[in-house]
């Protein structure tokens, strides 16, 4: 029991939020007193996608007691899921809203286009929108790689086309090459007509000889460079001579390594040209400095698809909504994504940290993309005159 003063200051913190917070809040601090875990609220966090509700323990309760059980609070308040943690000292439960908001792509990319935190990125990537509303960035440079997984319709293909979209708009086709794998020859193809995007692949043999290209670049590069600048940055601020940075974007990995094992598999080991797989490990090892990224997505996350060989060059990964809590953990690390709400609601890491966050990807349409086509170099010059 709170104490009477406590007691007050809590009603009236409660009388702040609306009779929906207000009922959440009173089913959640009876089901986890049941569980062992008294708590009094604290705050609320509301976002687009989802509220957060804080609460302070009271007592001796254990946060493991609450921290597995988010299934059971999920049912208690009669929604799809509910995300569960533990942020400094306090019990964080993230709760869809019923009234769920689009996130619009074009005023993610208008305010990331006059953001003083993309100005002075080398590859800004557009993310989203975080739980509680802000919009968020991250520099591919400084990533290097980027993993992304989800299943079907779970918004992996939308958030590729906000990345893509947002690369083209910071920088130009002198600046920045982009190359786009899609055997299945059905999302990356609409990139078509961008005039960064200089090669779109289907075939295995074109992505295999496209990566031994790519990683005999690199060693140019990277030899060219030695003694002189350290990465492409600072090159291109000492030379002439500018090196564009350039991109691979694969759609779906699983498929792409598939098709590789079919093709390689009748040969003989003598015979066999180098695996994909060995190809992507390769470049990714040695290719940040030299401005040369990859961005890599699959709906099957396990072990065959994504080893630690792989992983440990992709510090970078985003995880929209998937099946089971084994394939979460293969992509992130941890269980999650299983959890998630789909239709662009992800979790993420980014290097140099291995905390998990949630985030949401904007809407995409047929209609903002072809934009973008038709527009890339008017929006570009706009912004950069601004």
């Amino acid at each position: 029991m709170l104490p009477s003063e406590e007691a007050n200051k809590q009603r009236e913190l409660l009388a702040s939020y609306s009779l929906e917070v207000q009922k959440q809040v009173g089913i959640l601090t009876r089901k986890m007193l049941i569980l062992g875990f008294p708590a009094k609220f604290t705050k609320l966090i509301e976002g687009p996608i989802v509220r957060t509700f804080y609460f302070s323990p009271l007592g001796d309760g254990k946060f493991a007691s609450v921290l597995s059980k988010s299934d059971e609070l999920a049912g208690t308040l009669s929604v799809e899921s509910v995300r569960v943690e533990r942020q400094l000292g306090e019990i964080a439960i993230a709760v869809p809203r019923e009234d769920r908001q689009l996130i619009e792509f074009d005023k993610c990319l208008h305010t990331m286009l006059t953001s003083n935190e993309t100005k002075e990125m080398q590859l800004p990537l557009l993310l989203g929108q975080s739980t509680d509303g802000r919009y968020l960035y991250a520099d591919l440079a400084a990533q290097p790689h980027l993993l992304i997984a989800g299943t079907t319709g779970a918004g992996k293909s939308i958030f590729t086309a906000q990345v893509i979209c947002s690369l083209a708009l910071f920088r130009s086709p002198e600046e920045l090459e982009l190359i786009l794998v899609d055997t299945k020859n059905l999302d990356l193809v609409m990139f078509r007509g961008l005039e960064h995007v200089k090669y779109v692949l289907s075939e295995i043999e074109d992505i295999r000889a496209m990566l031994v290209m790519l990683l005999q670049e690199v060693r140019l590069r990277n030899q060219e460079m030695s003694g002189v600048a350290r990465n492409i940055r600072e090159w291109n601020s000492l030379s002439s001579r500018k090196m564009q940075y350039k991109i691979l974007i694969m759609d779906e990995l699983a498929d792409v390594l598939d098709q590789d094992e079919a093709v390689l598999r009748p040969l003989k080991k003598s015979e066999r040209p180098p695996a994909i797989l060995d190809l992507l490990q390769q470049v990714a090892q040695i290719s940040r400095a030299a401005g040369v990224h990859l961005i890599l997505a699959t709906q099957r996350p396990s072990v065959d698809i994504l080893p630690g060989r792989i992983k440990t060059n992709f510090p970078a990964r985003v995880s929209f909504k998937l099946p089971t809590q084994a394939d979460s953990r293969v992509i992130l690390d941890e269980n999650g994504a299983e959890s998630l709400l789909g239709a662009g609601d992800y979790l993420y890491k980014i290097a140099g940290s291995d905390t998990v966050k949630r985030a949401h990807s904007a809407f995409v349409s047929t209609v903002d993309i072809a934009t973008i086509l038709a527009q890339n170099e008017m929006i570009r010059r706009q912004y950069a005159n601004a």
